[in-house]
Formats: C-alpha cells, structure tokens, sequence
C-alpha cells in the first residue's frame, strides 16, 4: 500500500483541496470505509487507501457524521460512457475522474458507442494515440484509486464460431492490458437478434449459446495471459423481467467469473428494486451489473435534459447486485449534477435523500450564489425523465394554484402568481445570460432548453394580460372578447411547435382548459 501521507497529498493537489488531517490505519475499518474523529483537527481511520480518499472527500464536501463508521452501499461504484452521440473529449474525461473520485466511485469504463474503434472497426488494432491517451486515463484512476475498464462491441460483424475472431478481440484485449487495463468490457447489445454466418447456424442451437461461448472463449484467453483480468458482459437483451429465454440460457451457460450487466425492467429503468435483482440472480445464476440508463438522454430523449436527482432505485439493491455504473449525457459539464446525487446514492444508499443530494451538488458545482439560485430555478423545471413523475414541481404548483383562483372569482390572485413567477423567470434568464455568469459550459449545453424557459416566461405573462381583460361570468366562469379567446390558440401552437421538453405538458394543458372555458362562458 502506497504510504497514506504521500497518498493524501498527491490527492489533494490533483482535485485541488487543502485540508489539514490525520490519518490512521486501522484494520477493523470495512473495506473502503472510514470514521472520521475530532473536530478542530480531524482524523481519518482507514484500513485501505480508498477508504482514506473516501474519507477525505467527506471533510472535502462537509458530508460526514462525526463518530459512524461510514461503509458503501455498492461494491461496484462508477460511470459508463456509453451514450450514442459524440463522445466526451480527452479532457472532460480527466475531469471527469478526478469528480467521480470525489463522489466515491471506484469504476469507469470507456465505452463510447459512436466512437468507430468500439464498435465498428473493432477487428483493426488500437491507434498509438488512442492506447497513449488511454493511458492517460489509466494512470490518472490509478491516482484517483478508479479502475479504468474499457469495452470492446465486436457483435455488428463477430462471427462466433471462429477463433480467428476470439484472437481478433485480444490483440485489442493485450494492447490494453500493456498500458495498465485489468478490466474488460465485451458488449454485445444493440446488435441484430439472427446468427449471421452458416458456420455459426451450423454449431450453435441458439445465439445465446453462441454468444455465452464465444465470451466464455475470450474469458480463457484472457485468464491464460493476464490472470487477474476481470471481465463483464453486456447481453443482447439486457432489460426484461430475466426470464426470457434468452437471458435465462446465456446467464446460466456464461461463466461464473463473468459479470453480467442489466438495466432494469426497461432500457431506461424507472424503477430499480430489489425484488428484480433476486428474481434475475434465480434465474440466470448472476447478480445482475446495473447499467443505470441515467442521467442519458440519447436517441429518443434528445428534447429532455436530464438533470434531476436519481430516485427510485431501493436502498439495499447493492446487497443483491454485482455494482451499477450509470450511463452520462452526451452533455459532460451538466452531466455532473444528477452523477453527484447517484454517487451519493451508491455509497449510502439507506441513508440517501433525492431533493437533499440536488440541492448539495448544484452548490458544489455552482459557487457563485446568484448564479446557483438562478440555475436551481430553471434546472428544476427540467426533471423530465423516465424517472420523474414530476418534470417540474414548483411551476405545477403555480399552475395549480392560478387555475383554482380564477375559477374560484379570485381573478387578481390568479394575474398575481402568474406575473410573479414571470418576472422571477425573466430575472432568472437576465442571470444567466450575463457576461459574468460563472458556468458558461452549463449555458451552451442548456441553451435550446433556456430558449424555451424564457419563452414560457413570456407566455405566463400573456395569459396574465387575458385574464386581467377577462371578467367572471354570473355563474363563474371567465368572460372575454373572441380577440381574447384567439390570443390563447398562437401562445400553444408556438410552445407546441418547439420540441425541446420543459415544465412537461402542465403549461399546454392549462392553455387548453383556458381556451375552452373562455369560450363556453361566452357562448
């Protein structure tokens, strides 16, 4: 084990904290786990050095209880870079190690499906630039105590039969292990369900059998030369209930020392339980390796920004799973956010708290106090996702509440809200479109979501005017000229016709109900 002091002050210059701490070894600590002592000069008990880092992070971010012995919830904590769209570069990435050490994960893995060298040129040897820029990577998780694992996703053209493709994939496999990698991806999702080759048909019953095989194959090989490699696998079908054919006969034919990754119920899981993981464990013979399709808004989920906290996965599921990595954005810098709340999650998971977990990672991320008020308000009207029954819980509220006061003859109270809320949006924008606001990469990568903020701003300040030209009808109800009942039909068509999500569909619904009301009361 490296000495602890050199340790902490290699560490620290990396993610640039100072801090004045002790730290003693003590081997009755869990694994990765600390108790931090004191309270003008803390003390950090460890009995690994991950355990030390972990603990540094705790007085690091001010998240410790004084005294408790603090253990992870997941043995497996990490990132998956495996979006479509463009990769991250090379440096967001070593930013991006030196944030998920912070937060206490231990695993990325480099899996960039729109990367050719992934996927579809997976035959060709790896560049010198990519395998020195890889090492890169590597040397600075071994710093950081991350393991680094990179994928390989031969299933578009693999022909499983053949060694000649066995050999293929570890020429790739050894090229990595010479530059440090010890863990191994082997991806076969997204890839077509029928046996290519007559020579594959002829062998194998099924491609489940045919893909369990193969992986069992290149596991072999990989033992043979590298005996403390590790490698996992993503199936062909990596959602469902777990007893599908198909997964039930690759899980059980794959080997035992073969991790087996999993994502839920659906692609993109609102739900990850405990009761599943048992359930795919019976059945398959492998606690399964969540890959968590979240914060990920790729494919059909490019109009929604993914930033809110995670939520809805069970507090003891890593007791029942191998780890769980979470698939990024595309978007890198406001990728960060809802990663801090997942880091949080998977190292106490019982103890964690959704909104609590936020609000802590956007004042980490956003230190200026303006701007952390502004960003807060806008980002949290953009929590639509699979996970969020709610896209945007404080602009439902207002919406609420200004229907129930005019339709209850409280028209002024109604105008009120929806002037207040306005200004405070434009206020808002006015923030972070200035030359001095303090996350700029946040605004290019939010912009088009921005736009439309500003945009409904506007629009609460039109219906405003509408109901002030309104009146109450005899028997409730709001009476208005046909110009007024018009002006309603341009506000929801322009909204409509911007396929960027935002506040979710509350604002098109009360513009509907407003349309309607206004002209039943004047027929």
């Amino acid at each position: 084990m490296k000495n602890s002091k050199d340790f902490l002050a290699s560490y620290a210059k990396l993610l640039g904290f100072s801090l004045d701490v002790e730290s003693i070894f003590n081997q009755s600590i869990p694994r990765e786990g600390y108790q931090i002592l004191g309270t003008d000069k803390r003390m950090i008990l460890f009995s690994d050095l991950s355990g030390l880092r972990n603990g540094f992070n705790a007085l690091c971010r001010s998240n410790f209880n004084d005294e408790k012995i603090n253990k992870p919830s997941f043995g497996v904590r990490g990132v998956i870079e495996g979006f479509y769209g463009k990769p991250w570069s090379h440096a967001q990435r070593l930013r991006g190690l030196n944030f998920f050490a912070l937060h206490n994960m231990n695993t990325y893995i480099l899996a960039p499906k729109d990367d050719p060298w992934q996927r579809f040129d997976w035959r060709t040897p790896l560049s010198d630039n990519f395998l020195n820029s890889t090492k890169e990577l590597i040397e600075r998780g071994e710093d950081l105590l991350i393991d680094v694992a990179v994928c390989i996703s031969p299933g578009l053209t693999v022909k499983y039969s053949d060694d000649l493709d066995v050999d293929a994939l570890m020429v790739r496999y050894r090229q990595l292990s010479k530059i440090g990698v010890t863990q191994f991806g082997l991806l076969l999702d997204d890839i077509p369900w029928e046996l290519q080759f007559a020579e594959d048909q002829a062998r194998y019953a099924t491609i489940a059998q045919a893909q369990a095989d193969f992986a069992n194959r290149v596991l072999g090989k990989l033992l043979n030369e590298f005996a403390s490699a590790k490698l996992f696998a993503c199936p062909l079908q990596y959602h469902g209930r777990g007893s599908e054919p198909y997964i039930t006969e690759f899980g059980k034919s794959l080997d035992s020392n073969i991790a087996l990754m999993w994502t839920g119920r659906q692609i993109c899981s609102e739900y990850l339980e405990t009761v599943d993981a048992k359930f795919l464990a019976e059945k398959t013979n492998k606690m399964p390796y969540f890959w968590d399709n979240y914060p990920v808004n790729d494919v059909a989920m490019v109009h929604q920004l993914h930033v809110g906290p995670i939520e809805n996965r069970d507090p003891n599921l890593g007791d029942f799973s191998y780890g769980l990595v979470a698939n990024p954005m595309e978007k890198f810098e406001l990728s960060l956010l809802p990663l801090a709340t997942i880091g949080d999650y998977l190292w106490d998971s019982t103890n964690y708290v959704a909104e609590k977990s936020w609000a802590r990672a956007l004042s980490l991320l956003v230190k200026n106090e303006s701007d952390q008020n502004s960003f807060g308000h806008f980002l949290r009207n953009c929590f639509e996702s699979c996970l969020s029954v709610n896209p945007a819980p404080e602009f439902s509220k207002l919406l609420g509440d200004a229907t129930l006061q005019w339709r209850t003859n409280r028209k002024v109270e109604a105008i009120r809200l929806l002037q207040e809320y306005s200004k405070i949006m434009k206020s808002n924008v006015a923030t972070l479109r200035s030359p001095s606001c303090s996350m700029p990469d946040w605004i290019s990568e939010s912009e088009r979501w921005l736009v439309k903020y500003e945009k409904v701003a506007d629009s609460l300040a039109e219906i405003a005017m509408i109901l002030e030209r309104a009146s109450v009808g005899p028997h409730g109800g709001l009476l208005g000229t046909s110009a007024d009942i018009k002006l309603v039909k341009p506000i929801r068509i322009s909204l409509a016709q911007d396929p960027t999500r935002i506040f979710g569909d509350g604002l098109d619904l009360t513009l509907g109900e407003l349309a309607t009301e206004l002209s039943v009361a004047n027929q």
